[in-house]
């Protein structure tokens, strides 16, 4: 079943993908409701029809099992916002909101409106929770991570970034590890796992066990119970804690945080002076290099001083 989930998600990444080759998606959405004073051309039924035999033509080059359809639409800004379902024979797989031009000769899935956005640098409050956290406990600078255990690019960091951080940085920033489990229950599946393992002193063992064999667990979720085994956890209770769900809200209030803080794939990070257990973080997505990070780090360690 994990495993039928994930491909279904990574089919419709691909098709996402596929799509925005087409539009212009570079910049994240404003987050804000764009009332249109204008109300754009009218979109009509002929329209979609046409737009939906399109994106299915492409689609089914090379996913003819899954098919699109265009459910809703209403007028956003100077464009509409459209609800696409993706689906086959045993009903709707996904559903997004993207946008189309009136003459649906452009479709798009993230609509930025530039008179809401300021030419000042923006921060964010991010709660900084009581997730754990490597680094110094009082650091001057905190990068609060949003991560997906079974995320490339959160893998990349993981492995190869973090630890050139740490080994510079660690007693000057604190990172805290935030779950956002965007590929449905294989990434809840290993986040409660590794809080479970939490539970018995291994947190951090297991999460980088985790992202060192994020291949292999992926393609046999069973190989989760042999790291539990591997780093000497009481099994037994190990899969118990897993399968009694008590960590299913806390990995899904970390997930929806990042909803709220505009997060929208992984790995994102909010970087930032401390403010209690908030950090006023300016946000960064995707897997930066160690020099992009040291570069960030070193101007708020300025901002700190």
């Amino acid at each position: 079943m994990l495993m039928r989930d994930l491909a279904v998600g990574v089919v419709i990444g691909l098709i996402i993908g596929a799509i925005a080759v087409y539009a212009f998606t570079a910049l994240q959405p404003s987050g804000e409701e764009v009332c249109p004073a204008n109300p754009p051309e009218s979109l009509d039924q002929k329209t979609l029809e046409s737009v939906s035999k399109k994106l299915n033509n492409l689609i089914h080059q090379n996913n003819p099992d899954v098919s699109v359809r265009i459910s809703d639409y209403s007028p956003y800004g100077e464009v509409y916002r459209v609800k696409v379902e993706f689906y086959n024979d045993n009903g709707t797989l996904e559903s997004y909101d993207m946008f189309l031009t009136a003459n649906g000769s452009l479709l798009f899935t993230n609509y930025v409106d530039l008179t809401k956005l300021s030419e000042e640098e923006v921060r964010i409050n991010v709660s900084i929770d009581d997730d754990p956290f490597k680094g110094a406990e009082d650091a001057k600078v905190v990068i609060v991570e949003f991560s997906n255990y079974a995320c490339g690019h959160c893998a990349d960091f993981a492995i190869e970034t973090e630890p050139k951080i740490l080994e510079k940085y660690g007693d000057k920033v604190k990172i805290v590890f935030r779950d956002f489990p965007g590929f449905g229950e294989i990434s809840y599946f290993a986040a409660e796992a590794a809080n479970c393992a939490g539970e018995q002193g291994k947190y951090w063992e297991f999460h980088d066990l985790l992202f060192e064999n994020q291949r292999e667990w992926i393609s046999n979720n069973s190989k989760i119970y042999d790291y539990a085994e591997q780093l000497g956890l009481n099994v037994d209770e190990f899969k118990a804690c897993i399968e009694s769900g008590k960590y299913r809200e806390e990995v899904d209030k970390d997930y929806k945080d990042g909803i709220s803080y505009g997060v929208t794939g992984t790995p994102t990070f909010f970087i930032g002076t401390p403010n209690g257990t908030f950090v006023n973080g300016k946000k960064v997505a995707g897997a930066l290099n160690f020099e992009q990070f040291a570069a960030l780090i070193e101007q708020e360690l300025q901002q700190a001083s």
